[in-house]
């Protein structure tokens, strides 16, 4: 039999290579008949390289693990990463074309809320399955094609506002976000849990993603007299938004829904006090599967594993997995169009359970969304640490 090599991406490290086994027991295998490309494509470069470098990182460890265990359903598994430049929705869609008419893949891992939407009708066309663990913009819901395995922005947000009134009493609020579907989406969702618990909207103010001045936004915001400002934004831009508010003399909370460890470098003391509503992944839980991963991630990149590395791991270990083998399973081909989606559709439609690395089990709904999950995390001495659990709606600390 002809020896088949993984090729990957130019994008990822050579530690992500290592292979550390999971005590979690993959389904018994057939022997390696063939290869089952995989496409991703996520922020290689540009503002959000971060969340490209983890994600990418976290399928890879999947996709290691699954072949050095001998494969799935006969098949061994190629990651092929393509770049959409933090957001370019052109470039996501020449990115997808390629991968889907070249590399004819039939899934593709997504991120970003423009480039997801701008794909999702190609994905259609060719029948390609989409899964997205990174992009949380409202109209990602009810998509043919997609299936998102994180918290979207209209789950999320009530409790960012929640948070705000109940534990800083506030009623003038001001949104900051990005303008984009994403941002868009995140700012409609403060506006309407903000008629629920009573609180006015007094500023709201888009920005460029990626942008590295906010004077114009913060001068506006500044004089709406808010008690408070919620951040729509992501990546770096937190950390430039938060240095520059402070520097601006805008000193009410801020509360958001996203922080990574490069905004917290460039924000620096800025972030102190910042609060975000965010799933919550516990690389300290005890839950059997998430301490493997999160050894596994470690021991491959010497780092500790995050939200959206610990998402696209998923994507690999423990969805696309079940689903190629259900399909082998049955003796039909995975690779061809259209397959691996009928599988997840008739999955969804069984109400199958995937496992998880948040611990337990994860039921994705039909329309495409997933429940996980939910923490408030605050930032104190330069640490983004854990201070309440949402649990059945309710903030508990």
């Amino acid at each position: 039999m002809k020896r088949i090599g993984v090729r990957v991406g130019r994008w990822l490290a050579v530690g992500s290579m290592v292979a550390v086994a999971l005590p979690l027991l993959l389904p018994p295998v057939l022997a390696a008949q063939g290869t089952l490309k995989v496409g991703m494509i996520l922020a290689m470069t540009g503002p959000g390289a971060f969340y490209g470098k983890v994600m990418s990182r976290g399928a890879q460890l999947a996709v290691d693990q699954i072949n050095k265990a001998g494969g799935i359903g006969g098949y061994k598994l190629e990651l092929l990463v393509e770049d959409h430049k933090s957001g370019d929705a052109d470039a996501a869609v020449s990115a997808a074309r390629k991968l889907m008419e070249v590399d004819k893949v039939p899934v593709i891992l997504t991120s970003y809320s423009a480039p997801t939407l701008a794909v999702q009708p190609v994905a259609v066309e060719k029948k390609v399955l989409l899964l997205n663990g990174g992009a949380v913009g409202s109209q990602l819901v009810g998509k043919p094609t997609l299936y998102n395995t994180r918290m979207l922005a209209n789950q999320s947000a009530p409790f960012v506002v929640q948070w705000a009134v109940e534990r800083l009493n506030a009623k003038r609020v001001a949104t900051l976000f990005w303008n984009d579907a994403a941002g868009q989406g995140m700012n409609g969702g403060l506006k309407e849990a903000c008629k629920k618990v009573g609180c006015q909207i007094v500023a709201e103010e888009a920005h460029d993603i990626g942008a590295k001045s906010y004077s114009p936004q913060l001068a506006r915001l500044r004089a709406a007299r808010p008690d408070v400002l919620t951040l729509g934004s992501w990546g770096d831009d937190v950390g430039y938004i938060l240095n520059q508010a402070r520097a601006y003399g805008l000193t009410v909370p801020v509360v958001g829904v996203d922080w990574t460890p490069n905004a917290q470098k460039i924000g620096g003391k800025a972030m102190e006090g910042y609060t975000i509503s965010v799933d919550r992944f516990d690389p300290g839980g005890a839950d059997p599967t998430t301490k493997a991963f999160v050894e596994a991630y470690r021991a491959a990149h010497g780092e500790a594993a995050e939200l959206y590395a610990a998402n696209y791991y998923e994507h690999a270990r423990f969805i696309l997995s079940v689903l190629i083998k259900r399909v082998a399973d049955r003796g039909a081909d995975p690779t061809k169009p259209g397959v691996l989606l009928s599988e997840m559709e008739r999955a969804l439609g069984e109400k199958l359970k995937f496992q998880s690395v948040y611990g337990g089990e994860m039921q994705i709904s039909p329309d495409g969304t997933v429940v996980k999950p939910l923490g408030v995390y605050h930032v104190k001495d330069g640490e983004l640490r854990l201070i309440a659990r949402i649990v059945g709606g309710k903030i508990q600390q």
